[in-house]
């Protein structure tokens, strides 16, 4: 069994890690666009509480409550969605940088297999035209 050469295994371990962080983006992703949908329905209420018209103190003192708590939702949903686009930058960055390394290991690797192959093809004539002196 032939070894494998050192850029071969290199490609492949930078595959691993970028697998990995792919693995990491994908839930990040799925739960960016869950908050952006949460952020869309907390406006709606904001907006919703804003058109109606309360008469007494108390539905009054209740809407104002409502509506801090749907501020304080918004800001935190916020937050939370700057939090996780910043990390699915930061993981995709990475995730490209793995990338990259492994491709220049697989183009190294495929050089290292042309000049061996073409050591071979050399050694092999090198030999045909010994018996062909041999034989002369």
């Amino acid at each position: 069994m032939q070894r494998k050469n050192l850029f071969d295994l290199l490609a492949l371990k930078e595959k691993v890690e970028s697998n990995k962080f792919l693995q990491r983006i994908q839930p990040l992703k799925e739960e960016k666009i869950k908050i952006e949908k949460i952020l869309v329905q907390l406006n709606e209420l904001k907006n919703d509480g804003i058109t109606c018209l309360s008469t007494s103190a108390w539905e009054l003192k209740s809407a104002s409550n409502i509506q801090e708590k749907i501020f304080d939702q918004i800001s935190l949903a916020n937050l939370r969605l700057e939090k996780i686009s910043s990390e699915i930058f930061q993981l995709e960055r990475k995730f490209i940088e793995h990338e990259i390394r492994k491709n220049r290991s697989e183009e190294k690797s495929k050089q290292i297999k042309r000049s061996l192959s073409i050591e071979i093809e050399n050694k092999q004539e090198a030999e045909i035209q010994g018996i062909n002196k041999a034989k002369v």
